[in-house]
């Protein structure tokens, strides 16, 4: 890794260090899988059920993805809070 001079470092944004350019190129995977996941949610319209035991639901199948999808960031959420310390 190539160390900058302090002297000569270049001038950070008041953002933190970052403008928009460096944060698009760090996170440009996520954008693509949500905007995949929103694309496949809104296509998939029909009803669905959904059993837990003995209790059965119906209701439309983008509702229950877009749920599965929250709880599935909630959880990566929690766990890469858990792995940062």
């Amino acid at each position: 890794m190539i160390e900058q001079n302090p002297k000569y470092a270049a001038p950070k944004s008041p953002a933190g260090g970052r403008d928009a350019a460096t944060f698009v190129k760090a996170y440009w995977l996520p954008f693509v899988l949500v905007i995949v996941a929103i694309i496949f949610i809104a296509t998939n319209t029909a009803d669905a059920t959904f059993n837990i035991g003995w209790v059965s639901i119906t209701q439309p199948l983008w509702l229950l993805l877009t749920v599965t999808v929250l709880v599935g960031f909630v959880i990566g959420w929690f766990v890469g809070r858990r792995t940062r310390k």
